[in-house]
């Protein structure tokens, strides 16, 4: 993941390039395009060899900071746009196709990432604890991070 002459990653210029396939406003995009680069940086400050996102990590990060910044900003809004999702994905199923479930706020609790072996799913876990405590606005209790290594 590079940077672009304005100071933003390469993959978000792409995604403005893509003005009509791209929902979300270019401040939004850039907003979380900062808050990943923040994250990073933090997260290479101690390190000798600096860690650089792949696109695939990136748009991960990018997809959890999307998730996160709806969640705790605006639940109803984001469980309501999920289940509008899942009634047009069905809508468009034969009618012998088992229909997926509507989420429930409980659901929304919940965030998976899937992606292959060795393709950095350790180190997106460390970005995304530090996009989590980020948004969250509510007084931690007890928090265990286990990783297979540093």
């Amino acid at each position: 993941m590079g940077v672009d002459s304005t100071g933003g990653s390469h993959v978000i210029s792409r995604l403005l390039s893509r003005d009509d396939k791209c929902t979300l406003r270019d401040a939004e995009l850039a907003r979380y395009d900062r808050n990943i680069r923040r994250h990073l940086a933090a997260m290479n400050r101690r390190r000798l060899e600096k860690i650089t996102l792949r696109y695939f990590q990136y748009l991960a990060a990018l997809y959890a900071e999307i998730y996160l910044d709806r969640l705790f900003a605006h639940p109803k809004r984001l469980l309501a746009e999920l289940n509008r999702f899942v009634a047009d994905r069905n809508g468009k199923r034969a009618t012998v196709e088992t229909p997926d479930p509507m989420f429930s706020v409980g659901d929304l609790q919940k965030l998976a990432l899937w992606m292959a072996t060795g393709s950095g799913k350790t180190l997106m876990m460390h970005l995304n604890y530090r996009q989590f405590l980020h948004y969250n606005t509510k007084p931690l209790d007890n928090v265990l991070l286990v990783t297979p290594n540093e």
